[in-house]
């Protein structure tokens, strides 16, 4: 429904999983969440692997929709084709970790897997995420819209296989995707190895990785964070999101010696190392650990809470930001002791907290006096930690991507911005790169539909894809199907924002980026020069130019008929 609240009754949560999701396709444990953001007004998508998808599947449900308010506390415990809705007033208040426990006893069921919110999303803080054993579906805010709805948690278990249409073909077509993945030694060896922060030294040394909010493009400290320099001191086990994934991407990690002794995350991946680490000005790899497990714990989307600390940090440094507004203390860069008390009050809305709870944008917006200029967001939503004055792909993948500034509307932007920085001065070029943002886009709705995990699905063939999708469905998809998949796809996102105001003033990146060099780094005298790179971008997609409103022509080419009648009142306007 246009124009809705996404805190109000009307906002629907949807839980889905793919064609692919339960089954023995490798990195296919994933289910994907649907909701209007609370954070930019805008469509919102998170994925998360883990368990819980594939036992979703199970049940004989492929799909939650939840919409409305409980009048009080409750969870949703969904079994074969059955779903109850239990009380859940003890355990509101609860953090993720003892919220599942409690559930599971409650159940008398250890193999129970459940999506569950913690106090960040219980007080609706804007950027809150939805936790699964330690998964998030992190982005923009799913917890606040489960929370709004007094929803607790989404518990699942059932006995049903997902149904196979042709076992056969199907597992002819897995073994040759696992072939492939081997054969990929980024994903096969890099990822047992080091998963996200494989990349982490060249990034940085590409200028890449921001540091100090963006002020810098590397740092001669960033050898503390990297994952080589500390793997053997804090890596206890290298370990899957859940079967049938093999790469072991994810890792527990122990907190070992200071202040941060005895604490155990999941992680923390790349993009928390950047947003806690990095751009917090903070080299103290057992802080980070702390504030992955916290976020977790809590259910805060890592990205926005640690990004919106840094803008607060940098706040701070121009006297913007005072101790009397910071609850007395000193919110400087490369306050690693902050992190706790910070993430805490955030997460609770409480002090200080309160104001880091709106998010960096709406921050901004209340303090004023410039800070606009240095608040690194697109649409609302925080941006990845690939910086574009150094990958100009990047920029399109943040100033276009449907839910804001996030890395993953391109696809894989690690991968993504590696390719670039090995091209050397090409990586600067406004030239081709709206088609290499284009490629990467269409991949991502393939792999967020199949559901393949992302970092698996660039190793594979579209033959070995479609392969797998007929031999599950039944259906006979041919390439020209997975184009008109992908380009549906895109454009149905595209003109729901529309329809809730954007336009291509919209599609900008931080003033920061397009005006302002790093003051140190590889990518030093660099901007983001982003008009032309929208055009081309936008005749790829065929969107209007002047206001990015997809055209109606490209909405009829596609068969999307309805949709091209209610853009036609747009583009009147």
């Amino acid at each position: 429904m246009q124009g809705i609240d996404p805190l109000s009754l009307e906002n629907k949560l949807i839980f889905g999983i793919g064609p692919l999701t339960g089954t023995s396709a490798p990195s296919s444990s994933r289910y994907i969440l649907h909701t209007k953001s609370p954070q930019t007004g805008l469509y919102m998508s998170s994925l998360a692997g883990g368990y819980f998808g594939p036992e979703l599947r199970k049940t004989g449900f492929e799909m939650v929709i939840i919409e409305g308010k409980a009048e009080s506390p409750v969870y949703l415990s969904i079994s074969d084709e059955k779903a109850e809705i239990k009380d859940a007033s003890t355990i509101w208040g609860m953090d993720t970790q003892d919220t599942q426990q409690f559930i599971k006893s409650e159940l008398h069921d250890d193999k129970v897997r459940i999506a569950c919110i913690g106090p960040a999303g219980e007080n609706q803080v804007c950027y809150a995420a939805i936790i699964s054993e330690r998964r998030a579906a992190g982005r923009a805010g799913g917890g606040a819209v489960m929370g709004s709805k007094n929803l607790k948690a989404i518990a699942v278990k059932g006995t049903r296989k997902a149904p196979i249409r042709d076992p056969e073909a199907f597992m002819i077509a897995v073994k040759q995707a696992y072939k492939e993945i081997a054969a990929n030694e980024v994903v096969s060896k890099g990822f047992p190895l080091y998963g996200t922060l494989m990349a982490m030294p060249a990034l940085n040394e590409g200028g890449i990785t921001p540091w100090r909010n963006w002020q810098h493009g590397g740092s001669d400290k960033a050898g503390h964070l990297f994952m080589q320099n500390w793997r053997d001191k804090y890596v206890k086990k290298d370990v899957i999101c859940s079967p049938p994934c093999n790469l072991k991407c994810s890792k527990w990690v122990v907190s070992s010696e200071g202040p941060h002794v005895g604490v155990l995350t999941e992680g923390p991946d790349y993009e928390t190392e950047y947003s806690f680490g990095s751009c917090c000005d903070i080299a103290d790899q057992t802080a980070v650990i702390e504030a992955d497990d916290l976020c977790d714990k809590l259910g805060l989307d890592s990205i926005s809470a640690g990004v919106t600390i840094a803008f607060a940090m940098e706040c701070y440094e121009k006297g913007i930001l005072t101790p009397n507004d910071t609850d007395g203390d000193e919110v400087q860069f490369g306050r690693s002791d902050l992190l706790p008390k910070l993430i805490h009050k955030i997460a609770y809305r409480r002090g200080f907290g309160e104001l880091l709870s709106l998010s960096s944008k709406r921050m901004s917006e209340k303090l004023g006096r410039g800070s606009d200029a240095f608040t690194m967001h697109a649409k609302g939503l925080e941006i990845g930690g690939y910086d574009p004055r150094g990958a100009r792909s990047l920029a399109l993948i943040y100033a276009c991507g449907s839910r804001g500034g996030c890395h993953k509307s391109g696809g894989a932007a690690n991968g993504q911005s590696l390719k670039e920085l090995a091209t050397g001065d090409d990586r600067f070029l406004n030239k081709g790169k709206a088609a290499i943002t284009r490629f990467f886009r269409n991949n991502r709705v393939i792999s967020d539909s199949a559901i393949i995990c992302a970092f698996a699905f660039g190793s594979l063939s579209q033959v070995t894809i479609l392969a797998m999708l007929n031999a599950a469905t039944g259906f006979h998809w041919d390439k020209d199907d997975l184009e008109l998949f992908w380009e549906r796809g895109n454009q149905i996102e595209r003109a729901f924002n529309v329809r809730e105001g954007l336009r291509r003033e919209w599609d900008t990146l931080p003033k920061r980026i397009l005006k302002e060099s790093v003051k140190s780094g590889s990518t030093l005298g660099q901007t983001v020069d982003l008009d032309e790179l929208l055009d081309d971008f936008y005749e790829l997609s065929g969107w209007d130019l002047k206001t990015g409103i997809p055209t109606l022509n490209a909405l009829r080419k596609l068969g999307l008929h309805t949709i091209a009648e209610d853009m036609e009142e747009y583009h009147q306007k």
